[in-house]
C-alpha cells in the first residue's frame, strides 16, 4: 500500500505516513486500499467495513461506492448491491462499468425491466461490448421479448464470432421462435467452436428432435450422455429419439439408464412399458407400469396401460 497523498509505502496498520504525515485511519483513498486488500483476499465483511469508513470520510466517493456494491454482489445482497451502484453513478465520469454491474444485479433479482434500461445505458457509453449486448440479450429473452433478443445477440455475435455463449442463445432464441433450422445452425457453429459444450450439444439434439431429423438427434443426445452419464436429460432424450424412431431395444436401454439416475421418473416408466408392448414383451410392460403407478398410483396413463395390459396376454413364440 501507499500514502495517498506522497505515494510512500505504507503498511496496512499505519495510522499517519511516516513521509508527510498524513492521517490514513481517516482518508478514504487508502481505506479504500485496505478494503480492496481485504476483497481480493476473500474477506468480504471486512472489506465493506473499510468501505464503509471511506464513505463516511468522503461521501461523495463514488469508486467506494462502486467497489462496495461488487463485494456486496459477491455476497449475494442485490438490493444494498444496486443501491451503492446507483449511489456510485451521482458521481462516476466514465459510469460504463458501474451500469454494467447495475443491470447485473437488478438482473439477478428479477427486476428486468430496469436491467434492460442499465444495460442500454452501458451500451450507449461502449457499443463494442460484446459482453454487454449478450447480458441485455439474455434480459430480453428472460422478458419473453425474443425479437429484440435476436437482434442484441446477432449484434453480440457480429462483435465476436467465436462468442459461445451468444451463439448459444442465439440458437435457444430461434428454437423458441419455431425457427429450428437457424437453431440448428447457431448450435452447430459452437460445437465447431467448443465440441465439449455439452449444452449446445443437447440444445442441438433438441433442435433437431423438434424438427424430425430423429436419427441425427440420437447421435446427438448419445454424444452428451457419453461426456456425461450422469446427465439425465440426455438419457431421456436418447430414449425419446430412438422410440420415435422405432428401435425400441435401444430407447429401453435409453430409459433403464436414466431410470437408474432417477427412479421416479414416471414417464420413463412409461415410454419403457410402451417400448416393451411394441417389442410383445407383456410381463416387462407390466413392470414397468406398475412401478409408474407405485411413483404416482393417480396417474392417469399408467392407469389406462395397466387396464389395457391386463386385457392382453403374452403371445406364444417359437422355441418357448
Amino acid at each position: 500500500m501507499e500514502c495517498p497523498k506522497c505515494k510512500a509505502p505504507a503498511a496496512s496498520h499505519a495510522r499517519f505516513c511516516d513521509q508527510c504525515g498524513l492521517n490514513l485511519e481517516e482518508n478514504a483513498e487508502f481505506l479504500h486500499q485496505q478494503a480492496l486488500d481485504r476483497y481480493h483476499r476473500g474477506m468480504i465483511d471486512e472489506a465493506l467495513d473499510f468501505w464503509e469508513k471511506a464513505l463516511q470520510q468522503k461521501p461523495d466517493f463514488s469508486r467506494g461506492f462502486y467497489y462496495k456494491g461488487l463485494a456486496l454482489y459477491d455476497r449475494g445482497d442485490l438490493v444494498p448491491a444496486i443501491q451503492a451502484f446507483e449511489k456510485a453513478l451521482e458521481n462516476e465520469p466514465e459510469p460504463f462499468r458501474v451500469y454494467f454491474k447495475l443491470g447485473m444485479a437488478q438482473y439477478g433479482l428479477g427486476d428486468l425491466a430496469a436491467s434492460i434500461k442499465s444495460f442500454q445505458a452501458a451500451l450507449k457509453l461502449n457499443p463494442r461490448s460484446a459482453e454487454t449486448h449478450y447480458r441485455l440479450g439474455l434480459a430480453y429473452l428472460r422478458h419473453s421479448d425474443l425479437d429484440r433478443a435476436e437482434k442484441i445477440l446477432t449484434e453480440a455475435v457480429g462483435i465476436n464470432s467465436q462468442y459461445t455463449r451468444a451463439l448459444y442463445m442465439l440458437g435457444v432464441v430461434f428454437s423458441q421462435q419455431g425457427n429450428q433450422e437457424k437453431a440448428i445452425e447457431k448450435f452447430r457453429q459452437v460445437e465447431a467452436i467448443s465440441p465439449t459444450y455439452l449444452a449446445a450439444r443437447f440444445e442441438l439434439g433438441m433442435a433437431l428432435y423438434r424438427n424430425g431429423d430423429l436419427a441425427e438427434a440420437a447421435e446427438q443426445f448419445k454424444g452428451t450422455v457419453e461426456a456425461n452419464p450422469r446427465f439425465a436429460p440426455g438419457h431421456f432424450m436418447l430414449g425419446e429419439a430412438y422410440r420415435r424412431n422405432g428401435m425400441f431395444s435401444e430407447a429401453i436401454s435409453a430409459y433403464t439408464e436414466l431410470l437408474e439416475l432417477n427412479p421416479q421418473d414416471v414417464e420413463a416408466c412409461l415410454h419403457l412399458a410402451e417400448c416393451h408392448m411394441q417389442l410383445d414383451f407383456l410381463d416387462s410392460a407390466r413392470e414397468a407400469v406398475d412401478r409408474a403407478l407405485a411413483i404416482n398410483p393417480d396417474h392417469r396413463e399408467a392407469q389406462y396401460l395397466k387396464k389395457h395390459l391386463s386385457e392382453l396376454t403374452t403371445p406364444h413364440k417359437p422355441g418357448f
